[in-house]
């Protein structure tokens, strides 16, 4: 009989779990429970090196982008009579309020002063939130 160990994730591992689940609309709550560890031990992975915190902040700007896309579909649905003014907007606000909840400030703070690429040579002034 072959026992096998369970696999232990790495730290990274882990981040890039609750950051892809970040992606996908979780909470930070939600996403850390998911992949057995707290918000504490969370904020103190990314606390660790820099590249963690931009990436968790690059998180949070592509749910908000993906809410500018859920929104586009709602104005796509009123157009064709499929949903109610009422309902639209207020679907419309909601997605408007879950974006701005999740637009994370220093990316646009490392935006307004000049810094161009963050840790992985990856481009900022490549995210663009457009709120409707």
């Amino acid at each position: 009989m072959v026992v096998r160990k369970k696999s232990v994730k790495t730290n990274e591992e882990i981040l890039t779990a609750v950051f892809e689940a970040l992606r996908k609309g979780a909470s930070l709550f939600a996403a850390c429970q998911k992949n057995g560890i707290s918000t504490k031990q969370f904020y103190e992975m990314t606390a660790v090196h820099s590249s963690f915190s931009q990436a968790y902040q690059m998180a949070l700007a592509d749910y908000a982008d993906s809410c500018t896309d859920n929104i586009r579909k709602i104005v796509a649905e009123l157009k064709k009579g499929e949903i109610d003014n009422s309902t639209a907007k207020l679907l419309i606000e909601t997605e408007k309020w879950l974006a701005q909840k999740a637009c994370p400030e220093p990316i646009w703070t490392m935006l307004q002063n000049g810094d161009d690429e963050n840790d992985d040579g990856r481009n900022l002034k490549e995210i663009v939130v457009k709120f409707v």
